[in-house]
């Protein structure tokens, strides 16, 4: 069976397929106002970036923070330079400027001697007991005498930096 041949159309139907026109494509799309999820996605960096630099603005103005960069200076530019004796004298100068400014500060503002090497060397997170009483004494030791500030041989200028170091990292 075969489809009958078609005949011509009625004109109503052929003045509608006049009306017909081509399809047109709409436009290119712009790249202007993003979709909702890149708003989205600039509302999550932005709040990341504004919380990483308020963290990094009170990491710099910790205790712990400057007291280290402080410590570093000293590393730095003078912890090869100066004798043992003197470099304890500003390690304990240091340490001690780190505890006033803690919860730590009333109870051992005036410590000396066998307290304060004490306080230093303090189970679970003091520094060795060795190196805390050469710092500790080392303040009221004359420098010129040549003394030892406890009798023990002076220690390793590095070991006492490391062990200051370590101390301000736990405790500050």
């Amino acid at each position: 069976m075969t489809a009958p041949a078609p005949g011509p159309l009625p004109a109503d139907v052929a003045a509608q397929l006049a009306q017909l026109h081509d399809i047109h494509l709409p436009g290119p799309i712009s790249w202007w106002p993003p979709a909702p999820g890149w708003w989205a996605l600039a509302a999550i960096v932005i709040a990341g970036s504004a919380f990483m630099l308020i963290f990094e603005i009170r990491r710099r103005r910790s205790l712990k923070y400057r007291a280290l960069r402080e410590l570093g200076q000293l590393k730095k530019n003078r912890a090869s330079q100066l004798p043992v004796q003197e470099l304890a004298s500003e390690l304990c100068i240091l340490i001690r400027r780190v505890v006033l400014n803690t919860k730590m500060g009333r109870r051992y503002a005036s410590a000396h001697g066998d307290d304060w090497s004490g306080f230093l060397a303090a189970a679970p997170n003091g520094m060795p007991e060795e190196l805390a009483r050469f710092i500790a004494s080392a303040p009221y030791v004359a420098n010129d005498t040549g003394a030892e500030p406890t009798g023990e041989p002076k220690p390793n200028p590095e070991a006492l930096v490391g062990a200051a170091e370590n101390w301000i990292r736990r405790h500050a």
